[in-house]
């Protein structure tokens, strides 16, 4: 549907043709605009979908009402919603520390997905930063496996969607059976 907040984003289909689909969810309510958002783009209840990038890795989008940003210039700094790296809890707790010691403005631990815990700031540029830990993985996290999903359960969000059903089965392909 063009220009509805129904329809996938061309990167996130693209990136489906690309590389492997993980998982596809749609923001809970008030993590847009409500009192709950801890940096998410100022929408509700848009989807975000995450893409196996290989070497543990991921890539991901949100889903931002067509029309509501304008494009962003990918040669200007920061021209994107921001950049998430996982580390260790020990280095996660050094970061915090760090942090705290200069001044820098970040939010409190946040709960992202089961088992991952996530803090935002700002770099001084003004790119937003997420750093992130899954602390019952010690220093051995494992990113896919904590945000990734079955077959059935990003089937059952990508039919909230008006698309092709051949498009979602070209994106849950990758995905376990389970």
């Amino acid at each position: 549907m063009e220009g509805s907040r129904e329809a996938p984003t061309q990167k996130a289909a693209h990136s489906g043709e690309v590389l492997s689909l993980v998982h596809a969810m749609k923001v809970p309510p008030g993590l847009g605009t409500g009192p709950g958002n801890r940096g998410n783009p100022p929408y509700e209840e848009i989807r975000h979908y995450f893409f196996d990038m290989g070497n543990d890795s991921l890539m991901a989008f949100f889903e931002i009402p067509e029309g509501e940003e304008p494009q962003s210039n990918r040669n200007a700094i920061g021209g994107m919603q921001h950049v998430s790296f996982v580390v260790t809890p020990e280095r996660f707790d050094e970061i915090e520390k760090r942090l705290d010691e200069r001044g820098i403005d970040h939010t409190p631990r946040i709960p992202q997905l089961p088992g991952l815990l996530g803090i935002y700031f700002y770099d001084p540029n003004g790119i937003r930063l997420e750093m992130a830990c899954q602390p019952e993985d010690g220093d051995a996290p494992v990113v896919i496996d904590c945000v990734l999903q079955t077959k059935a359960q990003a089937r059952a969000e990508l039919e909230t969607l008006d698309v092709d059903e051949a498009w979602i089965e070209s994106m849950v392909a990758a995905l376990p059976d389970g």
